[in-house]
């Protein structure tokens, strides 16, 4: 239950910060806060997109249990 917690409501959390650390960093003029945009953008990237890849994985996994099988 808490990885289920982790992965659904904390990740899309942290997703949430990351960008908009990555809007307050982007806005900055000086280099080392365009770098620090991007490390922000790939953080909240990861963060949203691993629940997804959660729901695609358990999907799959459920479509192979309900392949009848043949032969």
């Amino acid at each position: 239950m808490a990885a289920l917690r982790f992965v659904f409501i904390t990740l899309p959390c942290l997703a949430v910060v990351g960008f908009t650390c990555f809007a307050a960093f982007r806005a900055r003029k000086h280099e080392i806060f365009k770098v620090s945009a991007h490390t922000c953008l790939y953080f909240g990237l990861t963060c949203a997109l691993v629940p997804v890849g959660a729901v695609v994985w358990i999907s799959s996994l459920r479509a192979r249990d309900r392949v009848p099988p043949t032969g």
